[in-house]
């Protein structure tokens, strides 16, 4: 009797099992001309622990996301892969970040970005009194952004300071001399936080008045800097002669270039880098990270007014000539371009959902899930 019990649950097991896959496979929900089963839901609720409403949510909007990228002509493949391409075809050229939204946004953060600094400032202030009125707070404004012009135009900061300017400071030119970011209005480290030395401010409105600063030293706080170089060089092509060849010819400029020849005209008569070559070989003020690494080296390695080595890279044989070097404060291109990038990408973002919500609205879905949306399958 036993055996029989046994052999019919042997029989009946395999039954079960494939009742239980064919409910697990009915539909959860239609997309359009395309289907969501209750297996991907399964699958999606136990890889990210959903209820089954939102698994299947999270599946119709990849559905709906898979038909449009096959209507556009996107190739098959992994879905993940497949919908990132749709999001780059469909956000393409169409996220715009102006430059007073990251102003803005830095502006936000200034605090943070200030934090231990202090700054050698001149200052100018345009007073408008108590009470003032709308059309007079405006023509302070425009006499503001006057001097402002002024300033950019190369007029001496101290001097207009003496003529211009309503603040205590104006008679010694409007310097400030040190002050503390803690120590300093909010209005001025907002303006602060995205200048470099030497630099003038917008056009600063508070209770005061209108204010304009210039930035003429900063010490302290955690600053990105670096160092860009002024160089010139001199190309021989490997590309377009025999190898020994090249060497030969640059170690014959190097010597011409060593015993006095013109570091200029050599590069103009003999190298092959076109774009340097018809402005005697200058390469202008070069920021780290945009040459190819072994040029960057040498470069980094020669004290100015010196001339290198040959040395071999990608393109060639070269040989460069260090002019001069500058510090250069890189925390303001950083925080602009780490502001940008985070901007265009919420932006993309919130562009995205509301084009997905657009599609969903327009497209046929019909749920046929349970009711009780915390149903498991398991």
């Amino acid at each position: 009797m036993n055996k029989v019990w046994l052999l019919l649950v042997l029989a009946i097991t395999p039954l079960v099992q494939a009742a239980e896959d064919v409910a697990i496979d009915r539909i959860a929900a239609v997309v359009n001309d395309d289907s969501v089963l209750m297996s991907e839901a399964q699958q999606r609720m136990n890889a990210r622990q959903l209820s089954l409403r939102q698994a299947v949510d999270e599946l119709v909007l990849e559905h709906l996301q898979l038909q449009q990228a096959k209507d556009k002509g996107i190739p098959e493949g992994d879905p993940q892969t497949v919908i990132t391409a749709l999001r780059a075809q469909m956000l393409k050229n169409s996220v715009k970040v102006s430059d007073q939204e990251v102003a803005e946004l830095i502006a936000s953060q200034s605090d943070t970005v200030t934090k231990g600094e202090s700054y050698h400032l001149q200052h100018i202030l345009l007073a408008t009194p108590a009470g003032v009125s709308a059309d007079q707070a405006n023509q302070t404004r425009e006499r503001a952004e006057q001097v402002r012009h002024r300033l950019l135009a190369g007029e001496d900061f101290a001097q207009l300071a003496k003529t211009t300017s309503d603040s205590h400071a104006a008679k010694q030119g409007g310097d400030l001399g040190w002050q503390a970011a803690a120590n300093l209005p909010a209005s001025f480290i907002r303006a602060l936080a995205l200048l470099k030395t030497g630099d003038i401010s917008e056009v600063i409105r508070d209770d005061s008045g209108f204010h304009l600063l210039k930035l003429l030293e900063r010490e302290g706080g955690k600053r990105k800097m670096t160092e860009n170089i002024r160089t010139r060089h001199i190309l021989v092509s490997t590309t377009t002669r025999d190898e020994t060849l090249a060497k030969q010819k640059i170690d014959d400029l190097y010597q011409q270039a060593m015993q006095g020849g013109s570091f200029a005209q050599l590069a103009k008569a003999h190298s092959d880098d076109p774009g340097s070559a018809a402005k005697g070989g200058d390469l202008g003020w070069v920021t780290p990270g945009k040459t190819v690494p072994e040029f960057e080296q040498v470069m980094a390695q020669t004290p100015p007014n010196t001339l290198s080595q040959p040395f071999k890279t990608s393109f060639g044989w070269h040989i460069l000539q260090v002019l001069a070097r500058q510090p250069v404060d890189q925390t303001v291109d950083s925080l602009r371009d780490k502001a940008g990038d985070f901007l265009a990408e919420r932006k993309a973002e919130e562009q995205y959902q509301a084009w997905l919500q657009g599609l969903r609205s327009k497209a046929f879905i019909e749920y046929r899930i349970p009711s009780d949306n915390n149903l498991q399958l398991h």
